[in-house]
């Protein structure tokens, strides 16, 4: 049974492919390869104002990590940021009186770099607390995506300073703790503590970090590019808004437990009823976004971990295997066994 092609990652605008093309080729990766992989032709990467579907950029990505065999590559790729070229929100950055206005103006226009997830700014005792919830479906990428953009927010408040070893209180990170080798290239990039196994992906940054003046502000042309980004934006659209946030809201639960469509509506402020009217006036339906990102999720958890089928069921929110089982042939046609069976010989030969 062919999957229904995934809309539910929104699209990327150019500069973030670059900075990820950037460090494959630092990695001895064929970039043309990455492209074609990824269904990307070279011409799109130069079109102004030009954007890339969420899903190709996600193939993309998936195949830079597995081709570079870095175990780091989402933390090493943030080196590669050039934030003049950020798209507007750098402009916005660098014509910013200080690093507290800098994040206040950008925060709501970051959809214009892309639709990898949103921002959450949080009161914090030592300033605030930066939460990034990211909206990919493919469990490999999405912890080097977190890396990547923590890393680069710290890197671009760097460039906006002009001072290299400006740093954050402390990063907070879900993922499990490395090993003591990989923890020390964390703090030697953040130039702070790293804290694993958390609650939140997040950067603390203190109060007289926020309040540093910016060398470069200029509040007459940070109004002009502010207006000028809202146009940007309202020219993206928000059709599939809604889609995405509920496809965020269904991978934050589904570890939980079998979820139901008003457990996710709730998150959305919303009725169940309301919530799948407008998804399927937007051509999608809950049960068809809930089985495409399961789906998707099973098959990482098929070929690329070694979780049992009893382990990836509950993480899918299944009450067991059995009913994962007939889940998955229902999408597929065949067993998960078969997909890991794959896999493995694939890897072997």
């Amino acid at each position: 049974m062919k999957r229904q092609a995934s809309r539910s990652l929104g699209s990327t605008s150019i500069p973030p492919v670059q900075q990820f093309l950037q460090a494959g080729r630092h990695c001895k990766i064929d970039v043309s390869s990455a492209l074609e992989h990824a269904g990307i032709a070279l011409s799109e990467l130069y079109k102004i104002d030009g954007r890339l579907s969420g899903e190709q950029f996600q193939r993309l990505l998936h195949y830079l990590i597995d081709q570079s065999k870095h175990p780091l590559f989402g933390l090493y790729s943030a080196r590669f940021i050039q934030p003049d070229r950020f798209y507007i929100l750098g402009q916005i950055g660098l014509n910013s009186t200080d690093l507290s206005q800098a994040l206040k103006e950008a925060m709501p226009l970051e959809k214009l770099v892309g639709d990898m997830g949103v921002t959450e700014i949080r009161e914090h005792s030592d300033g605030i607390k930066m939460v990034w919830h990211c909206q990919y479906s493919h469990p490999l990428v999405i912890s080097h995506l977190i890396d990547n953009v923590l890393a680069s927010w710290v890197n671009f408040a760097r460039f906006l300073l002009e001072d290299n070893q400006a740093a954050p209180r402390a990063i907070q990170l879900q993922r499990d703790k490395p090993s003591p080798a990989e923890v020390q290239q964390y703090e030697q990039l953040f130039g702070c503590p790293v804290h694993f196994a958390q609650s939140d992906n997040a950067i603390v940054i203190d109060k007289s970090l926020l309040g540093r003046r910016l060398p470069g502000g200029n509040l007459k042309r940070l109004s002009q590019l502010t207006i000028s980004a809202n146009l940007r934006l309202n020219n993206i659209g928000d059709a599939d808004d809604l889609e995405l946030k509920t496809a965020r809201v269904i991978r934050q639960l589904l570890p939980q437990g079998k979820i139901q469509r008003e457990q996710v509506s709730g998150h959305l402020h919303m009725a169940g009823r309301s919530l799948q009217r407008h998804l399927i006036k937007q051509g999608s339906s809950y049960q068809a976004l809930l089985d495409q990102i399961r789906h998707e999720m099973a098959d990482y958890w098929l070929t690329c971990s070694e979780l049992s089928m009893d382990e990836i069921a509950l993480q899918l929110g299944f009450s067991d295997a059995r009913v994962f089982f007939r889940a998955y042939k229902t999408w597929t046609g065949h067993t998960p066994g078969l997909t890991r069976t794959k896999a493995s010989d694939g890897a072997r030969s």
